[in-house]
């Protein structure tokens, strides 16, 4: 680069930054840097603008030089391995900890409470390593102390300092995801709450019986599993991204956990004062005549799956009727609605439960593509079920679950004898079943919005299952292993700021390349992005894809180079806490 010298039409002279190149007709071509000023007004400023500028542009060329300068390395042969120095660096950390300072506005959060409360140790650093832990590779507490050699900063906090860091982080939750949220906003513009998805699953652990009182529960598990669980309610936005969540003790059921949820979000009576009109995609566990009621009355809408086979019999026949239905894709797919009246049964004042009709719209519609995923299925099924029957060793417990079409009659017919169990198929439930294969169901308070749309909207609904997946598989959320009340909301909340960044990183992959990869790519693109030491102050790397450069060029950083000095590395983790100009 040099300082260039114009003359303008009006007689001035207009000084410049340009940078020489080589172009593809082999000539010598400049291209402009940026603009210094007029000389005649830069004079007031500097007794001699010329020569300032040339030696500012110099020292850039010095420093860019000294970047791209060879780097030697002297390995000795001889020289042992030190056990105690850690030989690789995580520089995938980056890229999530760039959404962590700049979308999330974490370090704003916790700094004015740091240093009001006058902490030993770092609570943004920590909660930092432990969400790149989550993020990369998923362990205990422990684990991710052990791990922070490798994080790409200091981590100067005593494995003591990360279990106490948790009950602090317990006792802000809420207010670090309300402040997580308005960062978002902040950032990216106004959050879509149009429409919101919300389920519930469960998380198991590691222990015999569970609390008195306190969160972790039997109740019914996800994973079928007899240990104590914690549920946990996840509400995210129209776009699919965390907005909220909120923990239950493991017995408490499904179906009264969505009103608890929309108060904490805002979305319900007083704590909705904008009067933001929301639409709640939910599952059928949901389905209640509670929710119903809530929703309708606060002025909000509601998208609810509807079983077919507990609908009632009206209900039920009107879906399996092959009368109204309206065909497309070749006869793949059917669908048909109709304005209906739905009985839910509230609760009054005077503790008096009463009958009320509520207004809805119900879609059904038949897809020949999930018609055949049910009866692959129910194949499965069958198989099992006469399996369990050949061995003999079928249980009430089995029946309901992997073996449900075993049906104990506990007389044998070829000599009418009574047996204590005579185990056999239960070919009209199987029956009764395939009727239904394909037909589903769906109830909402948007009697205007078109067929498709309904559908769209209840389809979306598998952003929260996968959300839930990714959770319990790439960031393997469980089986937890602390236990204190305060240490498992903070595990939850990691997870949830882990879950946060990943959908972020998720959503502008695919803004900028048109494809969205999976949480367990991404999670695998950041965990190989490891430096190996070749010296003290110098680190190799050896693993790049478009997937890399993509998150990378994300958050505006160049991790591309095979080679890296502490200093660079230190310069990309500054550039990542800062806004983006």
């Amino acid at each position: 680069m040099f300082v260039k010298k114009q003359k303008r039409k009006n007689g001035r002279v207009y000084l410049s930054v340009v940078q020489g190149y080589r172009g593809e007709d082999g000539k010598t071509k400049t291209r402009h840097v940026r603009s210094l000023g007029y000389l005649d007004e830069l004079e007031k400023a500097y007794d001699d603008p010329v020569a300032h500028f040339r030696a500012e542009v110099e020292a850039e060329n010095e420093a860019a030089r000294a970047e791209a300068a060879p780097i030697t390395v002297t390995l000795h042969p001889l020289q042992r391995i030190d056990k105690r120095a850690e030989g690789r660096i995580d520089m995938g950390a980056a890229v999530p900890s760039a959404y962590f300072h700049r979308e999330l506005g974490i370090r704003d959060f916790f700094e004015r409470r740091r240093t009001s409360r006058g902490f030993s140790y770092d609570p943004c650093r920590i909660l930092e390593l432990l969400t790149w832990n989550r993020v990369s590779e998923p362990g205990s507490k422990a684990a991710a102390f052990a791990s922070r050699g490798r994080f790409p900063r200091k981590c100067g906090f005593s494995l003591d300092d990360v279990y106490r860091c948790l009950d602090y982080l317990a006792a802000n939750a809420d207010g670090l995801v309300k402040h997580m949220n308005s960062s978002i906003e902040a950032a990216r513009g106004p959050r879509d709450r149009t429409r919101l998805y919300y389920d519930v699953t469960n998380y198991y652990f590691e222990m015999d019986g569970e609390d008195d009182g306190g969160l972790r529960r039997k109740g019914v598990s996800k994973e079928h599993r007899p240990e104590a669980i914690v549920q946990m309610g996840l509400l995210l936005d129209a776009e699919g991204v965390p907005l909220d969540y909120e923990l239950f003790p493991g017995n408490v059921n499904d179906m009264s956990t969505m009103l608890p949820m929309m108060k904490k979000a805002g979305l319900r009576g007083a704590g909705n004062p904008d009067g933001e009109r929301v639409v709640v995609v939910a599952d059928k566990g949901l389905n209640t005549s509670s929710n119903i009621a809530a929703c309708t009355l606060d002025g909000n809408g509601f998208v609810f799956s509807q079983s077919v086979r507990k609908a009632t019999r009206e209900l039920r026949e009107w879906v399996l009727d092959g009368a109204g239905y309206a065909e497309s894709g070749s006869g793949r797919f059917k669908v048909k609605s109709r304005i209906a009246d739905k009985a839910v049964h509230v609760t009054g004042e005077d503790g008096k439960r009463r009958r009320v009709m509520v207004p809805v719209k119900e879609v059904a519609f038949w897809s020949r593509d999930f018609c055949e995923r049910a009866r692959h299925e129910r194949a499965k099924v069958i198989e099992k079920s006469k399996a369990a029957i050949a061995r003999g060793d079928t249980s009430s417990a089995v029946a309901r679950s992997s073996a449900k079409y075993a049906k104990d009659v506990p007389v044998v017919k070829a000599t009418g004898e009574r047996a204590q169990h005579n185990w056999v198929l239960d070919e009209a439930r199987i029956a009764e079943d395939a009727k239904m294969d394909g037909y589903y169901c769906i109830i909402t308070s948007e009697q205007e919005w078109p067929e498709r749309d309904v559908i769209e909207a209840y389809r979306g609904l598998s952003r929260v299952e996968e959300s839930f997946r990714v959770l319990k598989g790439t960031m393997d959320a469980r089986p937890v292993y602390v236990w204190t009340r305060d240490h498992i909301e903070a595990h939850f909340l990691v997870c949830y700021v882990a879950l946060l960044e990943m959908r972020l990183m998720q959503a502008d992959v695919e803004r900028a390349t048109g494809s969205r990869p999976s949480a367990e790519a991404v999670s695998e693109a950041l965990r190989n992005m490891t430096g190996r030491r070749l010296d003290a102050n110098v680190y190799h790397f050896d693993y790049r894809t478009d997937l890399t450069d993509a998150l990378c060029s994300c958050v505006g950083i160049d991790l591309s180079r095979q080679v890296m000095t502490k200093s660079q590395m230190n310069n990309v983790m500054s550039v990542v806490k800062k806004p983006r100009s």
